[in-house]
């Protein structure tokens, strides 16, 4: 029953992932993207039956997205000693639910994410991210989950962005 929910909380996660590629309001797109890493944990823990670095790496995320949303309120920049911790936390993470080879996937998606997160530029945000999802999207094919669908939205979404933006930074020259 739990691998049914679990691949139920995977489509939930596409969905959001959709979602948030087409909101504006960035408040709005890290409260998407909340409900999308929490998704996505327990989709991981319901198909995997254990707390695994996909599971924490996913937890630890849903906590920078808050810290991140803390300093856009405040209009404050990361600190460098935030960004130190959150690559530790990571790391770190990342290894206490290192069950396997294939754990070091969260972990090298987790430092794409933090990376995309530090940019300013969307469009590097963008490719990082690619790199980031394309980690998922080979943690996600064995045993299959769901989530495996917002990862590959999440993909088109950003390469349509990618090409989006050349295109507005051609007309313009």
């Amino acid at each position: 029953m739990t691998y049914y929910i679990g691949q139920a909380l995977g489509i939930l996660a596409i969905a959001m992932t959709i979602l948030m590629f087409q909101l504006k309001n960035k408040t709005h797109m890290l409260f998407v993207n909340i409900i999308s890493n929490a998704a996505v944990a327990i989709n991981v823990l319901f198909i995997k039956n254990e707390f695994n670095s996909g599971v924490i790496i996913c937890l630890i995320a849903i906590v920078q997205i808050i810290v991140s949303h803390i300093h856009d309120k405040k209009g404050t920049a990361v600190p460098l000693i935030e960004k130190i911790i959150f690559f530790v936390l990571y790391i770190a993470g990342g290894l206490f639910g290192f069950t396997g080879p294939k754990e070091i996937l969260p972990i090298i998606a987790a430092i794409f994410y933090m990376l995309a997160m530090f940019q300013k530029d969307p469009q590097k945000i963008r490719y990082i991210l690619l790199g980031n999802m394309a980690s998922w999207v080979i943690y996600f094919i064995s045993p299959f989950s769901t989530s495996i669908f917002a990862q590959i939205a999440g993909i088109i979404s950003s390469v349509i962005g990618i090409l989006r933006y050349r295109k507005q930074k051609m007309e313009v020259q």
